[in-house]
């Protein structure tokens, strides 16, 4: 496979005032998509209502969308990213900072080309449908496809186009007396032209396109914003000690597989794509944060054992440091996983379950009852589950570490560092994975934690 990309930027520096300065910039980026150097890529062809599905070498000319380029992807050459930051002192010790940016995923075509480039005719594929009435034997699994079917597994929208993101932030700081600092935040990120996985070619009965086997589409229509609030409070070290801690409130949804090229996420029902709108997976709505630092008071220039001796030589320079922070969970999805339906067209585990809308968490979580499992049910058979993408809220983590370290100045540039680390400090107990899968016999239980209390001594000689 071939690739080849240009980018151009322009920048400065513009300094308005003593008090307001201004960075300016803008960045074109041309990415062509890949082709293989002999023309083995095959993408599919799909009309409008996706009843019908043709395989089109580069080149060719498909019945639907007319002629296909060398890369199977028509070129997207319109991605200018402007981005503009600033710098106000409104006043001494009082900072507002703010800026706007775009960006593009770079990295989509890589990952699709590799998709493109496993098709037939030029790879082996083939999708064996079996039923409880007629099931599949392990003594005859791999049956040949009709003459005339089409086989491919993968297709992708000729005018997909790289995923653009744009970002909005601004940032108040604001000094007392010197050794203290409060600042707040706020950003927002609006992503669009991002991914979509699709199944086309599937209902809750059966395949939708008679002849053709059944297959993943790719598109560029997913959607995505971000809303996010931090407030930090900080003290600046006096005499040896120092502390802050942060909280962020945030908000995440979309209806995008990922960012860029092969997500992994299939949306449940091709039919209903507005019903994939939902929290991000990696939404966190609370984030706190908090350290420490301390120098212990013993040693030359310190309010104890300053006037040397071995005590003095033992204690000194010693330093501690702490960080303890806590985030709620991250959504999950109430599955229905090994649908014999699902399972035979390829995209086992993105059926979801049904939903009763009664209250989803416990007030009490534990490891056999995590949430409330008698909200979700199987759907009937013939039918998608109602239940929206996201909706259990994962278990959060708790966490303490913290570090007891000393330099030992040997003379000359040799010195020793020793160095006590402790990971999880209280062993504080955090659950992992969660099974929200509605037909497993484990349905709500937790399936894993985090690990335990864990520390760690270090001996570093430097010369």
């Amino acid at each position: 496979m071939r690739g080849k990309s240009l980018s151009l930027y322009l920048q400065d520096d513009w300094r308005r005032s003593a008090s307001l300065t201004f960075n300016l910039g803008v960045r074109y980026e041309l990415l062509w998509p890949y082709v293989e150097e002999n023309g083995e890529m095959v993408n599919l062809d799909v009309n409008s209502d996706f009843t019908a599905a043709v395989p089109v070498l580069p080149g060719e000319t498909g019945p639907f969308s007319g002629r296909f380029s060398k890369g199977l992807i028509n070129l997207d050459n319109n991605n200018v990213a402007p981005r503009v930051g600033f710098a106000w002192r409104a006043r001494p010790g009082t900072i507002l900072r703010g800026g706007y940016g775009v960006s593009y995923n770079a990295g989509s075509f890589s990952t699709i080309a590799r998709q493109l480039v496993g098709q037939p005719p030029f790879a082996v594929t083939n999708t064996s449908i079996g039923g409880a009435g007629s099931p599949l034997l392990f003594s005859d699994p791999f049956i040949a496809a009709l003459p005339n079917e089409t086989t491919n597994s993968y297709g992708v929208d000729n005018n997909y186009g790289l995923g653009l993101v744009q970002t909005w932030n601004a940032d108040l700081s604001k000094d007392f007396h010197q050794a203290w600092n409060v600042s707040a935040g706020y950003t927002q990120t609006r992503g669009s032209s991002l991914d979509i996985v699709r199944a086309p070619n599937r209902d809750p009965d059966g395949l939708r396109i008679e002849g053709v086997q059944p297959f993943l589409w790719e598109t560029s229509e997913g959607s995505s914003v971000l809303h996010a609030g931090s407030f930090r409070f900080r003290r600046r070290p006096v005499k040896g000690i120092g502390f802050g801690t942060s909280y962020t409130l945030a908000r995440s949804r979309d209806d995008a597989s990922s960012l860029g090229g092969g997500g992994t996420v299939v949306a449940q029902n091709d039919q209903d794509l507005n019903a994939e709108w939902g929290l991000s997976s990696f939404d966190r709505r609370h984030q706190l944060a908090a350290d420490t630092s301390i120098e212990l008071p013993f040693g030359p220039n310190r309010p104890w054992l300053n006037g040397g001796g071995t005590w003095a030589a033992l204690f000194r320079d010693w330093r501690l440091t702490t960080t303890f922070t806590w985030q709620s969970g991250t959504p999950l999805t109430a599955r229905v996983l090994a649908s014999v339906g699902d399972a035979l067209r390829g995209t086992n585990g993105t059926l979801r379950a049904d939903y009763n809308g009664d209250k989803i968490q416990v007030a009490g979580p534990t490891i056999d009852e995590f949430f409330n499992t008698s909200a979700f049910s199987r759907p009937a058979p013939g039918l998608f589950g109602n239940s929206p993408r996201n909706l259990i809220i994962g278990p959060g983590t708790r966490q303490l570490n913290a570090q007891f370290s000393r330099d030992v100045r040997m003379g000359g540039n040799r010195a020793i560092t020793l160095q006590l680390n402790a990971t999880n400090l209280l062993n504080m107990v955090n659950y992992a994975t969660v099974d929200t899968v509605v037909n497993s016999p484990t349905f709500g239980q937790v399936l894993s934690v985090r690990p335990m209390r864990s520390m760690q001594f270090t001996m570093r000689f430097r010369f």
